[in-house]
């Protein structure tokens, strides 16, 4: 008796242990969400090009955060953002073979994000009054600084907008506060008004009623056409950018499929090709694609200096009261 009792408890576990062996693999999550800071536009158009070559995964868009909306699984946004969600731990490590060729400057020391493309600051000159005074004499910060004509400046106020204010703390963190602030006092005499909206210095520039806009190559790339009144110059010493990329929020379940977008957000040419049918003006990091040289970081200008808010408030307090409303300017 007892050794039947035996052999049917062992037979029990035996079925138990088969049972527990059998059960299934947990699988991997096949529909990604999205986080985009982008224009909608360009949004979908980029995850409808991906979808082309990458049937086994669906990607869907959001474009905002909410409590009760649903979880992200990647982000795809400017540099300030993704700079937040790491210092709130809210991010999760990949590792991308892609990005490792990406200049230290452009990607997390770690692994949370990796960038993608950028938006330069610019000059928008009117062409009449570049044929007036010579093209030679408009390529770069200090041409305009000592320029000796009756020189227009227009550019957006620069305490309206996070674009504008990252084109403050950028210039500040790579020329230094005291010298950024000598540099905008001294076209502070050229600059009739700030726009409040990115748009106005561009129509000003183009109409003529400014002579040079200072403005992102973004909000500009889509009106240069052939018979467009102003066309665009990048100033030789270097420029302010912002810098967008990718990273994988921390409970994504499939980072793997994550990190496969992010690697072709930076370097297929795929991205290019939508990227210019929509005229977004963005530049991209590796512009030769993975096997090409990318982008030159001295050149490229990105906030260091003025990470917390309370910083970046100093700075354009000290613009507003030394330069904007100075009495003596």
């Amino acid at each position: 008796m007892v050794r039947k009792i035996f052999a049917a408890l062992l037979l029990l576990l035996t079925l138990v242990i088969a049972a527990c062996g059998e059960q299934p693999e947990k699988k991997e999550q096949k529909n990604l969400v999205l986080y985009s800071q982008l224009e909608q536009g360009f949004t979908e158009a980029l995850l409808s090009s991906y979808a082309e070559t990458n049937t086994g995964l669906k990607l869907t868009a959001i474009y905002e955060l909410k409590p009760e909306s649903v979880k992200p699984d990647i982000i795809l946004a400017e540099r300030n953002v993704l700079l937040d969600l790491r210092g709130s731990n809210a991010l999760q490590a990949i590792v991308s073979d892609v990005g490792d060729r990406l200049p230290v400057k452009f990607k997390d020391d770690k692994g949370f994000w990796y960038g993608v493309f950028y938006d330069p600051t610019v000059f928008l000159i009117n062409q009449q009054y570049a044929r007036t005074v010579g093209q030679e004499k408009l390529r770069s910060w200090s041409d305009l600084e000592y320029n000796k004509d009756d020189l227009r400046i227009t550019m957006e106020n620069l305490s309206s907008s996070d674009s504008s204010i990252n084109f403050l703390t950028s210039l500040a963190s790579n020329l230094g506060e005291s010298k950024t602030l000598n540099y905008l006092w001294n076209i502070n005499r050229h600059i009739e008004q700030y726009a409040k909206f990115p748009f106005t210095p561009i129509r000003m520039a183009a109409v003529g009623d400014a002579d040079i806009a200072i403005t992102k190559q973004s909000f500009v790339s889509k009106y240069l056409e052939n018979n467009f009144p102003a066309y665009v110059i990048y100033p030789k010493e270097g420029t302010p950018i912002n810098l967008y990329g990718g990273a994988v929020y921390k409970e994504c379940t499939n980072p793997q499929a994550a990190t496969k977008f992010i690697n072709w957000l930076i370097a297929d040419e795929a991205v290019k090709y939508v990227s210019q049918t929509i005229d977004t003006g963005y530049m991209f990091l590796l512009p030769q694609g993975i096997n090409g040289s990318a982008a030159n970081p001295e050149f490229l200008w990105l906030n260091t200096s003025y990470l917390s808010k309370e910083q970046q408030d100093a700075l354009i307090s000290n613009w507003l009261e030394n330069v904007r409303f100075n009495k003596n300017n």
